[in-house]
């Protein structure tokens, strides 16, 4: 029988729900059963500890920089060092602080992103929309229906270099997979695999692809047909991988490696429901508001300044069309934003990190240094190696346009030293820098994203870890593709 979604109904569940939910942690509070999971905090705090101390023995170091139209470009033949800066007691507590303010600008957005989901799932939307989803999709096989989903996300970000979006989308995406007797594990793969398929390949990515293109003076998105074929390679390997695993678990569900962890997502019961017309007045501008955000991503070049005003934006004129006064707006949007405090918090413990490495001056000696273990090597075994050093440089430098503008003028001399075509170069380096975005606890936005979908980092690294070791090798396969046919035009 067919109901409409109703406001005080849902409001009436959502209380029930939030006060059943408030005595399970009072509960575990009491029991201590809370303190048993491992807080992100803690595992993030012990690496900035490994990195304070390995940034004394590290000599420091720099390049020359210039400014060439705009951006900072590196002489690769300008490395020294200089005078050891060392790390003091002190400086470990200072870099929470710089941190923080360093990565402000995604704290804002992970805050405000929250806020408007906040409002959306409040109001019933969110769950209104999971239900009218997965009554579409009930019927459809798990493969072709985790292909479009991958397909369609890894697009957007091949597209655009905005990988941070999953923040929005895990919400989405999750409790769906729930509904149809899967893990949270599941539906954060299916957005993160494709995320990191689209950034591997970088199509059109204008924060790696377009700096390094340029200054490799080839032409802008030249190749672009070999990386749309890297792109379906490894979200082809991608979701071999996750169906396997997804048939196991629900198969049984006690080999989750989320299993006894509580779960912050609830499945959505599949109910023959009929939105209300508030309902439907809150989707149809949610869904122009998201289709801005995505326009404005790709064409206007939003920063997390433009994005975050687009949230609030979203939360306002969603709630006002579906009818909520101003009061039950905040209260919404509050609530919304709580929920990704942690989500936003543990970003600054990564920019934490790289603030150490910076104020050391460490980094350029670590570049100097994994940049000479490339020269003397030729060929395909040369463009390899640089897929391994673009990844561990990631783990100092997780900003793709960061990466770019700092590496490049030193890997491109080095592949024609090598005998690299500076077309094959850029595809090891996007590769090695777009996969290990998502699984390197340096990556802020990973580390937000984790927490949105309630996955501990040590949980994502047992599911991940054998995938990124797969698609690795596909990205060394893809590279020898290129090697052989002469990937170009030089």
């Amino acid at each position: 029988m067919s109901h409409v979604m109703d406001s005080d109904d849902f409001d009436r569940r959502q209380d029930v729900e939030e006060q059943r939910s408030s005595r399970q942690k009072d509960s575990a509070c009491c029991d201590n059963e809370e303190y048993k999971e491992q807080h992100p905090f803690l595992m993030l705090s012990i690496i900035l500890v490994l990195v304070c101390v390995a940034a004394n023995f590290i000599p420091s170091g720099v390049f020359e920089r210039t400014v060439v139209d705009g951006r900072t470009i590196i002489d690769p033949g300008s490395f020294q060092l200089v005078e050891k800066i060392y790390i003091s007691f002190p400086d470990f507590f200072l870099s929470f602080f710089e941190g923080f303010k360093q990565a402000s600008g995604l704290m804002a957005m992970v805050l405000f992103v929250g806020g408007a989901f906040g409002v959306i799932k409040h109001i019933g939307l969110l769950e209104a929309s999971i239900n009218a989803l997965a009554g579409k999709l009930q019927n459809l096989h798990f493969l072709p229906m985790t292909l479009t989903l991958i397909l369609s996300f890894g697009t957007l970000v091949s597209l655009t270099g905005m990988y941070e979006l999953s923040i929005v989308l895990v919400p989405l995406i999750v409790p769906l997979y729930l509904r149809f007797g899967y893990d949270v594990v599941v539906g954060t793969a299916v957005v993160l695999v494709g995320a990191c398929a689209g950034l591997g390949a970088g199509m059109t990515n204008p924060f790696f692809t377009a700096i390094a293109q340029n200054i490799a003076e080839l032409p802008l998105y030249s190749g672009i047909l070999f990386r749309l074929f890297s792109f379906l390679s490894l979200a082809l390997v991608g979701l071999v991988f996750i169906y396997f695993y997804a048939r196991k678990i629900k198969a049984n569900p006690t080999l989750s490696i989320m299993h006894g962890l509580p779960a912050k997502f609830g499945k959505v019961e599949l109910l023959d429901t009929k939105m209300s017309p508030a309902l439907k007045r809150a989707a149809v501008v949610f869904s122009g508001m998201f289709a801005f955000l995505i326009y404005g991503s790709i064409s206007l070049g939003f920063s997390f300044a433009q994005m975050s005003a687009t949230f609030i934006a979203m939360a306002i004129f969603v709630g006002l069309v579906y009818g909520a006064g101003p009061n039950r707006i905040c209260h919404m949007f509050a609530r919304g934003m709580s929920e990704m405090m942690i989500a936003a918090m543990v970003i600054f413990f990564a920019r934490s990190i790289l603030f150490i490495m910076e104020e050391a001056q460490v980094i350029d000696t670590v570049i100097s240094y994994l940049a000479g273990l490339i020269g003397g090597v030729d060929g395909y075994a040369g463009a390899t190696l640089i897929l391994l050093v673009q990844t561990t440089i990631n783990f100092l430098i997780p900003s793709g346009s960061g990466q770019a503008a700092i590496t490049m003028p030193i890997i491109i001399p080095l592949s024609d030293i090598m005998d690299v075509n500076r077309q094959i170069a850029i595809l090891a380096s996007q590769l090695g820098d777009g996969m290990s975005n998502f699984i390197f606890p340096t990556n802020g936005a990973l580390i937000a994203i984790l927490s949105v979908a309630g996955i501990p980092y040590l949980k994502w690294l047992r599911f991940f870890g054998p995938l990124y070791l797969i698609l690795f090798a596909t990205a060394i396969f893809l590279i020898s593709i290129a090697s052989i046919v002469d990937y170009g035009p030089f």
